[in-house]
């Protein structure tokens, strides 16, 4: 995980310093906790923070000498004034509260220059991800808020995973299926979404990915911002193309072929608002969508009017006024199939 300075000013990174380090008053405690309380973002940083310097103090600081204390702090002036956020902090009097709150600050301001000095960066400290899985069925869609302040709508037969917290240098979350992406800008922490053998990756935009597992096609819109989509290979990434807002990637997952162009924001994202709008869209893959939208079978029992083009809005309709209005665009017939008396299947055939 990445430090993240901004989600801090130099007073409140004063104050998570002394706290971590176990140094500060019972009023200055509640402080930040009622800090880590309120943004979850903070939460998890200085709960990051904690663990690293939980692991370190068994390293038995206060047994290193004097010298190594000196050069320890003339480090720290040299790193603080190349850096504006970090000038200004308290230095305890006594050497053991020097030496703890030294390894708070070095972590903090990010130097390594410690594996020299004291050995406490010779190895990483392995923390355990505590990954969430949410699923959804035909018909419904759920809603996912996720540590940083990002939300994800993922769309009905979908599968996302992502962590409780974020805990490497950058955020990732892994999709099955369809999710709208509303994602909190940081600069230092890019934000990747795994699907297929495609990821995109990003700071902070908004944007959708369809990668449902039984269709030839993932397609990536980006409604603003900016991202990179790129093809993962056994050991490693090749980029195929940076979106800008209003481009759309398609890739065909058989040919392995990627195209771009514009894209309607209806057409492509609509749905997280109940929304079903298709422009010249053959007949077979309006009814996969009906399906997932509500949790209805649909079958076509004329093959021949698969490719048939529909072009339609449904905006909060009822399955019979969409069977209705298929009907008038199709010239066909339906029937509804019910088990306890409720509707599971919708079957459109030539009368």
């Amino acid at each position: 995980m990445g430090l993240n300075k901004n989600l801090f000013n130099e007073s409140e990174w004063q104050l998570v310093s002394n706290y971590i380090a176990g140094e500060c008053s019972d009023e200055a405690r509640l402080k930040v906790e009622e800090m880590m309380k309120l943004n979850e973002a903070r939460k998890s940083e200085i709960e990051y923070l904690q663990k690293i310097w939980d692991a370190r103090t068994k390293e038995n600081l206060e047994d290193q000498t004097q010298k190594s204390w000196n050069d320890v702090l003339a480090e720290i002036e040299s790193t603080s004034d190349s850096n504006s956020n970090f000038k200004s902090f308290t230095i305890y009097p006594t050497a053991k509260q020097l030496l703890k709150i030294a390894a708070v600050l070095v972590i903090i301001i990010g130097g390594y220059f410690t594996a020299q000095q004291f050995g406490i960066f010779d190895r990483k400290v392995q923390t355990e991800i505590s990954w969430n899985e949410k699923t959804t069925k035909m018909g419904e869609k759920w809603i996912v808020s996720l540590s940083d302040g990002s939300r994800i709508i993922l769309n009905a037969d979908s599968k996302l995973k992502y962590p409780e917290h974020f805990t490497n240098s950058s955020r990732e979350v892994f999709l099955e299926g369809e999710a709208y992406f509303e994602i909190h800008h940081d600069t230092t922490n890019p934000f990747i979404v795994h699907s297929g053998n495609l990821s995109t990756k990003v700071l902070g935009t908004k944007f959708n990915v369809s990668a449902f597992p039984n269709e030839k096609e993932i397609s990536v819109s980006l409604v603003e911002g900016k991202v990179e989509v790129a093809k993962k290979e056994a050991d490693s990434e090749e980029r195929i193309v940076i979106l800008k807002p209003r481009q759309q990637l398609v890739y065909n997952k058989v040919k392995e072929i990627s195209t771009f162009d514009q894209f309607d924001e209806q057409t492509a994202v609509g749905w997280k608002d109940n929304k079903l709008v298709f422009r010249k869209e053959p007949f077979a893959s309006v009814l996969v969508k009906l399906e997932r939208t509500y949790g209805v079978k649909f079958e076509l029992q004329d093959k021949s009017f698969s490719s048939q083009k529909i072009t339609a809005n449904f905006q909060n309709e009822s399955l019979w006024t969409v069977s209705e209005s298929l009907k008038k665009l199709t010239g066909l017939q339906y029937k509804t199939v019910k088990e306890n008396n409720v509707t599971k299947k919708i079957v459109f055939y030539k009368k």
